[in-house]
């Protein structure tokens, strides 16, 4: 009778006081320890099997254990540990960035083991030392004896960013290049945010709010499940009916919760409901500061200086001599020709629509801030051979430009100076976007606003075109989200003519800025976006049309003419696309047009 009693008064003690769950954010902080634990085993097995030389397909299968170990806590290792991705899961290729260091980094991590694993004939000697380097960057962070600091409003910014990620970079197989393993790990790593966003849901009243964001995960990964395949994934009907939804449901519990982020200067706003939310991205993300974002009066002057030959050494040259508006700010030349008219400058003239959401200016990214493009251009002897500094005296003699100085800086008379012709000139490129072609209106509600080739194009270029893997969505350049940051450089092996011999390019690119020999033939990756009106293509104009620039990818680059210099980025092989690919691509590229913003910018 007495055990009885015991058990009845433990029970109701149990139930009076019942055991409270951990806050979420210890839960997730426990499972990141435990997932690090789960690779650094996954990998430990996969060493052991290189080691005692195991059949290739084993070792392939332990890999694709630790790769999607690794996926379920990518969400939180990318977002609390970017300085060491790169040795994680870079891209298999060597590193330098030459602003902080000139040496050559080797490549490291689960994208050098699937290249090595995927090759004929891997070779154990060459493969173990990567397993064992990595197996040791999971060693590290799970040892580690600082706390992670995570907080509840950053986990959430983690989860949303992996969402992005996911389409971006994981369905667009730039994280399995080879293997092409990109629908399960995108499950994997949906499944590591959907652990975390159940722990937070727990505690959100509107029981609709958490009911849609379980139908939506679960929705996600079925339909990943039901097409694994690379080539045939529809990538456009998973991101609108799937992935689009399911990003707005992260961000409505994270509103349940009052979770809010401090104030930063960001690409895209945290308050966006997805990633193709293009009117929450901000055109200020890269200024230099606050105190030099744009305003309607600085607009307003940077578009009359853009127009002013006075800019120019010979007073005949303005900035919109090259960047016509009628063909989307650019000349529609090759090259142009210098100055003095003498012969041609080094470069093709680039569109300037959107390059506010570029971090690095220039073909070879030589310059940081648009202010710094500007002055370097007014500066360069064959193309403006100006001075900001006499450009500034003459402007003071000018009652118009005086008043307009004042009115924009607030400063009276002495407001021109040569560093604010520089921001007014870049306060008007920066509002010179873009941002609402045909496939934005699509990707925001409207479905009747691409056809069905030009559906097929999106999904060839994230697909089995690999164009995304270079020219990432939504911006369609070399700055990859979610973070928007460093953007990418590729060697692509460009000719020098369009002849059917032409040998490469001599141009040596990136290479002046550092004399690193990978940057040899180094460009900064373009946008797509209005790439059907500013033809010709190539840091040098060779190519004429969209079509002539995807034969020569389809063919490998380069190395598809036999030009390829040893370090070309651009993967070698043949896309084998078929006539009706390219087709859709072309006409995805020329749904990618938006034409709104150059109204606004006519003449003086």
């Amino acid at each position: 009778m007495r055990s009885i009693i015991t058990v009845l008064l433990l029970a109701a003690l149990t139930y009076t006081h019942p055991r409270r769950e951990p806050p979420p954010v210890t839960a997730v902080e426990t499972y990141f320890g435990l997932q690090m634990g789960a690779v650094e085993h996954s990998l430990q097995l996969l060493e052991e099997a290189v080691r005692t030389h195991a059949p290739v397909s084993t070792q392939r299968q332990l890999f694709r254990s630790a790769r999607l170990a690794y996926k379920q806590a990518e969400f939180l290792t990318e977002y609390y540990y970017p300085h060491v991705i790169r040795n994680i899961n870079g891209p298999a290729l060597p590193f330098a960035d030459g602003e902080n260091s000139r040496d050559i980094l080797p490549p490291q991590g689960f994208q050098v083991i699937e290249e090595k694993l995927w090759a004929p004939g891997a070779a154990s000697k060459e493969l173990l030392p990567v397993v064992t380097a990595l197996r040791a960057q999971f060693t590290a962070l799970r040892s580690q004896t600082d706390p992670y600091g995570f907080m509840d409003a950053y986990v959430f910014d983690a989860m949303r960013f992996e969402i992005y990620r996911i389409i971006a970079l994981g369905i667009s197989g730039y994280d399995s290049p080879i293997a092409q393993l990109s629908m399960p790990e995108a499950t994997a790593a949906l499944k590591g945010v959907e652990y975390a966003a159940t722990l937070y849901a727990r505690d959100v009243a509107d029981s609709n709010v958490r009911q849609t964001a379980t139908a939506r995960f679960k929705a996600a990964r079925q339909y990943l499940a039901a097409h694994p395949g690379f080539n045939e994934f529809d990538r456009l009907h998973f991101i609108t009916h799937y992935v689009n939804p399911l990003s707005a449901s992260l961000l409505a519990l994270q509103q349940q919760l009052h979770l809010q982020l401090p104030p930063e200067r960001r690409i895209l706003s945290p308050e966006a409901p997805h990633l193709f939310a293009m009117r929450y991205y901000n055109v200020n993300g890269y200024s230099p500061n606050y105190e030099s974002d744009p305003t309607a009066g600085r607009i307003q002057l940077g578009q009359r200086l853009f127009y002013d030959p006075m800019l120019s050494g010979n007073l005949q040259r303005s900035c919109a001599s090259c960047h016509q508006a009628s063909k989307a700010f650019t000349d529609g030349m090759a090259r142009n020709t210098d100055l003095d008219g003498k012969a041609l400058i080094a470069r093709n003239t680039p569109t300037l629509l959107n390059a506010a959401f570029q971090s690095k200016q220039f073909y070879d990214s030589r310059a940081i801030f648009l202010e710094n493009q500007v002055s370097d251009v007014v500066h360069n002897k064959r193309e403006m051979n100006g001075s900001l500094q006499q450009t500034a005296h003459s402007l003071k003699k000018d009652s118009t430009y005086v008043r307009l100085f004042a009115k924009a800086f607030a400063e009276g008379h002495n407001s021109i100076t040569e560093e604010n012709i520089a921001n007014a000139l870049a306060s008007f490129l920066r509002s010179l976007t873009s941002l609402q072609s045909r496939f934005d209106v699509y990707m925001n509600g409207d479905t009747t606003a691409l056809n069905t080739m030009e559906k097929k194009g999106f999904n060839v270029f994230m697909g089995k075109g690999k164009c995304g893997t270079c020219h990432f969505a939504p911006l369609f350049s070399g700055v990859a989200p979610p973070y928007f940051a460093e953007p990418e450089s590729e060697v692509l092996g460009v000719p020098a003519s369009a002849g059917p011999h032409a040998p490469l390019d001599q141009d040596p690119g990136k290479y002046v800025l550092y004399r690193i020999s990978i940057h040899r033939y180094a460009f900064k990756t373009p946008t797509v976006r209005n790439s059907a009106v500013t033809a010709p293509y190539m840091h040098n104009g060779v190519f004429p049309t969209l079509e002539s620039v995807i034969d020569f990818y389809d063919k490998g680059g380069g190395a598809g003419l036999g030009i390829a210099p040893p370090n070309q980025t651009l993967p070698a092989e043949k896309l084998r696309l078929t006539p009706q690919d390219k087709k859709a691509l072309v006409a995805f590229m020329q749904a990618l047009t938006d034409t709104s913003s150059w109204k606004a910018a006519v003449a003086y």
